[in-house]
Parts: structure tokens; C-alpha cells; sequence
């Protein structure tokens, strides 16, 4: 009987960083795929992103899970999550697959996990242990940590982490960030098919900017995003500008960024790239500010500067490209002149990149591969890690 494997996706971001080891795990012998779509991949004022996942060739093993929240409201995401539970818990049970896939931090990735609980199916995590101190993504991550079975860390001090929360050693197995491992054979168009296909200039300068609201503090974003657009209006260069995440106060975002790009040339908004044109982007970008873990994760890739603001991000390692600011119109400014600068990224031509190494997907498929499933799997034990005795 093969194994099956089942994957679940929630937003644009993890799928882009899923699909390599959604793709290696359906070529493998002996193993089955069923990718499970919810969350915002269902909203047409995020691009709909659910196209994306049929455009690569994932119609046959997806189940679609439609629960988005009506708006962005605190009230209606709560309420996504348990309609969530009630639907996730309908269709594992329909459709179960022998380990269940998950990946970070978000709060339409927690119904998936919770309705597998009663119906004891292991939980594999990607991308535990990590800190995100400026949103509700931080405390999601770390109770899908004690919801799963094995985990996936991809730093060293991540695994640490996840220890002295209790998980067994032997369950975590350090691999590296997965959607990195596309950029070893990532083909980039040249820089005019790129920028003019965005209806820009090539010979200037771009800078890609995505910020999100710090959900532990939604009140203030509005502030928080006129001073980084007061900021921008002050830079050269062209802007890329695209939507956020579907959390509280992303409409604020939206609203603002909309605004502000409507009478200035060389602005476009895009509310959702897709993967592989997001990708591209990077290569020939000048920057990137705003507050995307892509910023942290991927950009070192490209040697991209990367103006990260506030505390969305914080906790997370940052590599030597990112310079981190508050939501401060003078701070903000400043920073981007001089990740725009010929010298700062001059200095960036050796930085390897500390999320991985681009191997990430066989080591991960080799663990989902060869687990023995069954109640060594299931049945936790909470690792006590030594620790200082008590003064």
C-alpha cells in the first residue's frame, strides 16, 4: 500500500514554499499526495491564489476546504477557525491520509491540525520553533508544535527550541527551509521580460514592498503604514507594491497602498504575483522594505537588501542583508537609502544564505518516507531538557 501524504495550504505563502516537496513527494515511488486548499487561497481580493495550485498540475489530488473569513475583523477570523475545525474534521475523516503536512504559523493552518487531533492522525511540522513576536502567528506556531507528531525546523536554534518545549529529540530533524530548494535551478528572465511585464521601466531601479499588520496591535497600523508610505514618497526608483495577508486590519493596508500608487508613475500594485514571477522579481529587484518573512528567508538568496520594519518578524534570525527599523517615517527612510546604496550590496556579494543549503526536500521526504507509523508515533512524551537548578 503506498503511503499517503497530505498537504495542507492556506495562504500564498506557504505554497510556494511547500510546492517543491509537494512535487518530489508525488514523483516518489510508493507514496501518494492529497494537497488540502483553504483559508485565503479561496479570496478573489487576495488573487484567488486556489488558480495557482491547479496551475501546477495539482487538480487530481486537491481537496478544496473553502473557509476564509467574511472580512479581516478579529471577529470573523475567530469565527473561520472554527468553521474550519468542523470542516477539516468532515473531510480527514473522509479523506485521511497516513501523515498530515502542515507548515508554520498561521491561523487558518490550526483547524487542519486540531480536527486531526481526535481522529489521531500524525502531524508532521515544517518551520517550528521560529518567533514572530509582533503577531498571533507566534503563539499558533508553537501550539501546532505540541499538536504535532514530528517536526521540521530549519535552524539548529529552532530545534533547540522546540526542545525546551518539551518535543523529543528524536522527533526533530534539522533540514533547512524548503521552498529554497527551487532557486538551485530557478531560470530568470531577462531583466526587460521581467520589469516591462509589470509595465516598468528596466533601466531604474525597483523596489518590492509587502507589509503586513502586527496583528497583536492592529490598532496600530494605521499609523504604522502612513509613516512607511511617507517614507516611500520620498524614494527614488520604482515600486512594486502588493497586498497583504487576510489578517485583522489588512483592508487598512490595502486601502492605503491603493491610494497611494494611483497618481504616481512608475507604482503598481498587485495583489498577488504567483510564485515563480515573485521569484524573478527578487533576482532583479534594487530592495525589498516592509515586514514579509520572504524578506528574512529568501532574500539573503538573492543578496537583497531588505528593509524589515517592526516587530511582525521579530525574534527570527536575520541575515547581514536585512537592516530592521520601527515604523518610524525618518528611521524607515533612512534605511532604505541605504539598502538602496551601491555599497551595501556590494557587501553583500558572500553572504550564503542561513535557511538552507537548497536540500531541504530529501531530507524531509526521506523522514516522511521511512517513519514507522503507529503508537511510538502518536503517544507523547514531554522531554525534559536539562535545565539550571532553581536559586
Amino acid at each position: 500500500m503506498p503511503r499517503t501524504l497530505g498537504f495542507v495550504t492556506s495562504a500564498r505563502s506557504d505554497f510556494g514554499l511547500l510546492l517543491p516537496l509537494i512535487q518530489a513527494a508525488a514523483a516518489e515511488p510508493g507514496l501518494r499526495v492529497v494537497v488540502y486548499a483553504t483559508g485565503m487561497h479561496f479570496s478573489p481580493r487576495h488573487g484567488h491564489s486556489l488558480d495557482e495550485i491547479v496551475g501546477a498540475g495539482l487538480e487530481p489530488v486537491l481537496v478544496r476546504v473553502p473557509v476564509a473569513p467574511e472580512d479581516d475583523s478579529p471577529q470573523a477570523i475567530g469565527k473561520a477557525i472554527g468553521r474550519g475545525v468542523a470542516a477539516f474534521a468532515g473531510v480527514l475523516a473522509m479523506v485521511p491520509p497516513d501523515l498530515l503536512v502542515v507548515m508554520g504559523d498561521r491561523y487558518d493552518m490550526l483547524p487542519a491540525v486540531l480536527a486531526a487531533l481526535p481522529l489521531t492522525l500524525p502531524v508532521a511540522h515544517l518551520a517550528g520553533g521560529e518567533l514572530t513576536e509582533g503577531v498571533i502567528d507566534d503563539a499558533i506556531r508553537h501550539a501546532v508544535t505540541k499538536l504535532s507528531h514530528l517536526h521540521f525546523p530549519t535552524l539548529p536554534a529552532y530545534a533547540d527550541r522546540l526542545m525546551r518545549l518539551g518535543e523529543e529529540p528524536w522527533r526533530i530533524t534539522v533540514t533547512g527551509e524548503p521552498g529554497l530548494d527551487v532557486l538551485r535551478t530557478l531560470a530568470v528572465p531577462p531583466r526587460a521580460a521581467v520589469l516591462g511585464g509589470l509595465g516598468l521601466d528596466p533601466d531604474r531601479p525597483v523596489t518590492v514592498f509587502t507589509l503586513h499588520p502586527e496583528t497583536l496591535a492592529p490598532a496600530a497600523t494605521g499609523r504604522a503604514v502612513a509613516e512607511v508610505l511617507a517614507a516611500a514618497a520620498e524614494m527614488p526608483g520604482q515600486m512594486v507594491l502588493t497586498y497583504p495577508n487576510g489578517d485583522t486590519a489588512a483592508d487598512l493596508i490595502v486601502a492605503a497602498i491603493e491610494r497611494f500608487a494611483a497618481d504616481r508613475p512608475g507604482c503598481r500594485v498587485v495583489p498577488h504575483l504567483g510564485r515563480t514571477r515573485y521569484l524573478h522579481l527578487l533576482h532583479h529587484a534594487a530592495c525589498m522594505v516592509g515586514n514579509s518573512s520572504s524578506g528574512i528567508v529568501e532574500a539573503a538568496s538573492f543578496r537583497l537588501p531588505v528593509v524589515d520594519i517592526g516587530q511582525r518578524q521579530g525574534g527570527r534570525l536575520a541575515p547581514a542583508n536585512v537592516l530592521r527599523v520601527a515604523a518610524e517615517r525618518a528611521a524607515v527612510a533612512a534605511a532604505w537609502r541605504q539598502a538602496l546604496s551601491p555599497a551595501f550590496r556590494a557587501g553583500l556579494e558572500a553572504l550564503v544564505n542561513p535557511y538552507g543549503d537548497g536540500h531541504a526536500v530529501p531530507r524531509i521526504l526521506a523522514r516522511l518516507r521511512q517513519e514507522e507509523l503507529g503508537p511510538r508515533l502518536l503517544v507523547k512524551r514531554f522531554h525534559e531538557p536539562p535545565y539550571p537548578s532553581a536559586p
